[in-house]
C-alpha cells in the first residue's frame, strides 16, 4: 500500500514537471521567434568604421 501511494505521488510529480517543461518551452520558443525577426538599427558610421578595419 505504501509503495502504491509512493508511485502515485511520483507519477503526479512527473506529470506536473512535464507540464511545466512543455509550457516553459513554448514560451521560450515564442520569445526566440519574436526576437529573431527584430533587427536593431545600427548607425552607418559604425558599419563603415568596422568595414575599414
Amino acid at each position: 500500500m505504501t509503495q502504491r501511494m509512493f508511485n502515485e505521488v511520483k507519477d503526479g510529480m512527473a506529470a506536473a514537471v512535464r507540464s511545466a517543461a512543455i509550457k516553459s518551452g513554448d514560451i521560450a520558443m515564442e520569445t526566440c521567434c519574436s526576437l529573431l525577426f527584430h533587427e536593431p538599427k545600427i548607425p552607418m558610421e559604425l558599419l563603415k568604421a568596422s568595414a575599414n578595419k
